[in-house]
């Protein structure tokens, strides 16, 4: 089995650990967001996507057309017949039989897949929008490309796109359109009509690619898990890989209203009956308030908050037609004690390192020294009924520590428990009124003062943690 590797969200949308396994070949994938790690793993896995000469994937980059080429090519044929074709032929003057794309572009442009930009070009190293990729793969799973023409284009294969849900985990628009998201708009083709059996699927046709929701292993947070299954080694040792399933909306500022919860799913309403949700790991009574009886389009309530120390992502299970509602939290605290990591001549880790709190809880982790104990460090971990109930963070189990941004600066005002202002900007503190506001609010009721020139923690949001001298 190839090796897993962990991917942290970058700075707009920090997540915990999300194994990937193809995805690890690439040199940045930490950049790679959790939204399209599993879709950049399967593509990749199959040879449908691949990365650049000097290792990289380059996930932010815009998709260009040479590119989307060879993606649809790849999936309607599959890979082994794409590659086999042979270049030649000339039906646009920028890509002659000796450019890269040659062959995927010329059978494309074959199948209606494609089209030139006028004047007898294809444009190669032309950007693809959103709506310009989806209409290629509409195209591709046979689509009416009479409907996807004229000045409603954009408009008409918004509307399919949103009929098929190809857009699932993406916001599609006439914008650039990145590579990750590109892979994620492919891995939804592949397995387009999946909900009326898996039989019907290019990926089952053209790559012998089930998919099926994993019943059991979810992670800490309970988010689900997705088990491909394949032919015998024909695109990774074994039949089954298992991966975490890519959020198709992570949510990570303000309330979320049902509303919002339909839209990002391109639905009109849900009935409770296909919402499991967790909070903090913990399973919501499905009687509780925050799961209403349907979710609609409309409906303004909040029914979950999100930011300020609390992320929320949503899953589907596109052949169980189910929901998944995971909310994730971010506490702090002091780090009392410290073993460091033991690494190799090569710098590699031998043996991991950990890192203990001030209320006992302690995490595997090389990313702290003993030059930490005694400042405040971030971390998170999973609930339980007391935490639930009661919101008490040394009732959390460990999950992962970060050692979040230490800055320093002047105290000037603060609002208790809500607010601080330090050097002229002013902080919010996190939802999760435990401990977390406490330390925070904590150094002034023990004698600190406005105008201390103070240490202070915050999260990748600008949230503040813990305030100190």
């Amino acid at each position: 089995m190839k090796k897993l590797l962990a991917l942290t969200l970058c700075a707009i949308l920090l997540l915990s650990a999300i194994p990937a396994a193809g995805a690890a070949q690439f040199s940045d994938a930490d950049a790679i967001l959790p939204t399209t790690a599993e879709a950049v793993e399967i593509l990749s896995d199959l040879k449908i996507i691949t990365g650049f000469p000097e290792g990289t994937f380059k996930p932010e980059d815009t998709l260009t057309r040479a590119q989307a080429a060879k993606i649809l090519c790849c999936a309607v044929l599959g890979t082994d017949a794409a590659e086999a074709l042979a270049a030649g032929g000339s039906t646009f003057s920028d890509v002659p039989a000796s450019h890269w794309a040659n062959k995927y572009v010329e059978y494309c442009a074959s199948k209606g897949v494609v089209a030139g930009v006028g004047g007898g070009k294809f444009n190669p190293d032309g950007k693809l929008t959103g709506f310009a990729f989806g209409k290629m793969l509409l195209a591709a799973l046979g689509a009416d490309a009479s409907k996807l023409t004229g000045a409603d284009w954009d408009k008409n294969t918004r509307a399919l796109m949103l009929e098929k849900r190809l857009g699932y985990g993406v916001s599609v628009s006439g914008s650039e359109l990145s590579r990750q998201d590109a892979c994620r708009l492919a891995l939804n083709a592949l397995f387009d009509g999946e909900k009326d059996g898996a039989e019907g699927t290019l990926a089952f046709k053209v790559f012998g690619l089930k998919r099926a929701a994993g019943e059991a292993d979810t992670d800490a947070y309970m988010r689900p898990r997705t088990v491909y299954t394949a032919k015998a080694d024909a695109y990774w040792p074994g039949t089954e890989l298992t991966l975490y399933t890519s959020p198709v909306c992570v949510h990570e500022s303000g309330v979320f209203s049902g509303d919002a919860f339909v839209r990002a799913f391109g639905v009109t309403d849900i009935e409770k009956a296909k919402i499991t949700a967790y909070y903090n790991g913990v399973l919501w009574n499905p009687n509780s308030s925050n799961v209403k009886d349907v979710w609609h389009q409309g409906e303004t309530g909040a029914y979950y908050l999100s930011g300020n120390g609390v992320r929320l992502e949503l899953h589907y299970d596109a052949v169980k037609d189910a929901y998944t509602v995971v909310q994730i939290f971010t506490f702090s605290g002091k780090v009392t004690d410290v073993t460091e990591p033991v690494k190799g001549a090569d710098g590699a880790v031998q043996t991991h390192g950990s890192v203990t709190f001030e209320n006992g809880l302690s995490f595997v982790s090389d990313g702290f020294t003993k030059a930490d104990i005694g400042t405040y460090a971030l971390y998170r971990g999973v609930g339980s009924k007391e935490a639930l109930y009661y919101r008490v963070p040394t009732v959390v189990k460990p999950v992962e520590a970060l050692r979040g941004q230490i800055r320093t600066g002047t105290l000037e005002d603060r609002a208790l428990r809500q607010t601080a202002t330090i050097d002229g900007k002013r902080y919010e503190y996190p939802y999760t009124y435990i401990s977390t506001f406490i330390t925070a609010d904590s150094y002034l009721e023990e004698g600190g003062a406005l105008g201390d020139t103070v240490h202070y923690l915050l999260d990748e949001y600008g949230v503040l943690y813990a305030i100190w001298q």
